[in-house]
């Protein structure tokens, strides 16, 4: 459901769409973005009576409310809540479970909250970079964008729709720096939760809740545990506990519950690990049988992996290591 991934392309193509005008081509070599715009226009004519601001680039903004909060820039970072649709109003994409529900496609296992836009990065067509522009924080904008504006701001970048498209994107918060504010957002959140503990490392925090038996596990070594992952808003992303599996009704008939085994890597030395650095991180400090909670910035995590819960997300584990007599686990 990411925004600008090639998830939204259709398997009809604008040249199917736009079959029906190609009796009115001018001449046979009429680009495909001319006919498209010809197409965009006929749609603007009949059901927006030709009311739309068009921008230079081939931009239709529909509806703008431009926000009072901090403008954003070539390198923001922009949270936002989304909606894509096709020009029959049929919906491909959105963070709104409010719509989910209404369409039938809501579901438990779908994160709908906020998502991260980085401005800059390439992550991001060229015209919902553009659109963004034209929005501050607290801002709305509804656009339509043609396929000559669906690829990245890099030379021979691909186009990543087939056909124009419907945006609405909610600007909820905007931030000079998405690692700052991920520090700053850690710090409120165990201030809340955790008494205000410092952090072990930066951008990690580990606050053990049963200290276990024996050493401290170290590089190497070979355990097993439980775990619960989850945003720091409380949505629970994953977890090899059934019970929780289920309480959350992220259960997957397909999934093994059994407790992960895992050697533990130094992650200063190998960049090479089958799970996320905190994982590690977060065994280093525990001992057999142990019980904690790290919560940890992306670096620790997925970083700018895009992932169903979005990219640049900070996380909150709970962990329990397996002792040797044992092989239960609680949430």
């Amino acid at each position: 459901m990411i925004l600008m991934k090639r998830l939204f392309k259709q398997s009809l193509s604008i040249f199917a769409i736009l079959s029906v005008f190609s009796s009115c081509a001018r001449e046979e070599s009429e680009s495909t973005d001319d006919i498209e715009q010809r197409y965009i226009e006929s749609h603007v004519k009949v059901i927006y009576k030709d009311t739309l601001t068009k921008t230079s680039s081939g931009l239709y903004i529909i509806n703008l409310k431009e926000g009072t909060g901090p403008a954003i820039t070539d390198t923001s970072g922009v949270y936002v809540r989304y909606s894509v649709m096709d020009f029959k109003n049929n919906y491909s994409a959105t963070t709104y479970d409010s719509i989910a529900k209404i369409l039938g496609k809501y579901s438990d296992t779908t994160y709908f909250g906020p998502r991260l836009f980085q401005m800059g990065d390439y992550s991001l067509m060229r015209g919902v970079e553009e659109a963004l522009k034209l929005v501050k924080q607290g801002g709305r904008i509804k656009f339509i964008i043609p396929t000559w504006l669906s690829n990245y701001n890099y030379k021979g970048s691909s186009y990543l729709l087939s056909s124009p498209y419907v945006y609405d994107i909610e600007v909820l918060r905007v931030v000079p720096s998405v690692a700052k504010f991920q520090i700053d957002t850690l710090e409120a959140y165990s201030k809340k939760y955790y008494g205000g503990i410092d952090s072990i490392a930066y951008g990690f925090y580990h606050k053990p809740l049963e200290a276990g038996i024996g050493d401290t596990l170290a590089v190497d070594e070979y355990v097993s545990f439980w775990y619960v992952a989850r945003l720091l808003d409380g949505f629970v992303v994953d977890t090899n506990i059934e019970d929780t599996a289920r309480k959350y009704r992220i259960y997957n008939s397909s999934a093994s519950y059994t407790a992960l085994s895992h050697t533990i890597v130094d992650i200063d030395k190998t960049t090479d690990n089958e799970l996320i650095p905190a994982i590690d991180k977060a065994l280093l400090n525990m001992k057999h049988g142990g019980v904690s909670v790290v919560f940890f910035s992306s670096s620790w995590g997925y970083g700018s992996t895009s992932k169903g819960f979005g990219r640049y997300q900070p996380m909150v584990y709970w962990i329990k290591v397996v002792s040797d007599n044992e092989d239960d686990s609680d949430d």
